[in-house]
């Protein structure tokens, strides 16, 4: 009798404790930040410094001379633009961060 009663205790603690929720202004959830304001802008900054990243780690490849002109369009496609655009079937995205994702990409 007296285990059944502290599991009752601890279930009742623990389905009380399951019905709090604590509000934050942004976490992160699966690698991408979310925010109460459901804005993108941070993280679409934090997404194209990534890119720049890559084409830095690259950049001695895509600087080849024995690379033809397709081989480094299609490392680019792959690597960078890849690492931009992940998850951006979800985006939302307001005028201004469609102006910054199309300055990176004219960038390179």
């Amino acid at each position: 009798m007296k285990t059944s009663r502290e599991t009752d205790k601890i279930t009742q603690w623990y389905l009380k404790e399951q019905n709090q929720f604590e509000r934050v202004n942004k976490f992160t959830f699966l690698g991408t930040q979310i925010n109460a304001q459901n804005k993108r802008s941070e993280e679409i900054r934090k997404i194209i410094q990534a890119g720049n990243r890559c084409y830095y780690a690259n950049k001695k490849l895509l600087s080849n001379k024995f690379l033809n002109y397709n081989s480094k369009i299609q490392i680019y496609k792959t690597i960078i633009r890849s690492t931009v655009t992940y998850g951006c079937e979800t985006w939302v995205l307001t005028a201004s961060d469609e102006d910054q994702l199309c300055i990176f990409e004219k960038k390179y």
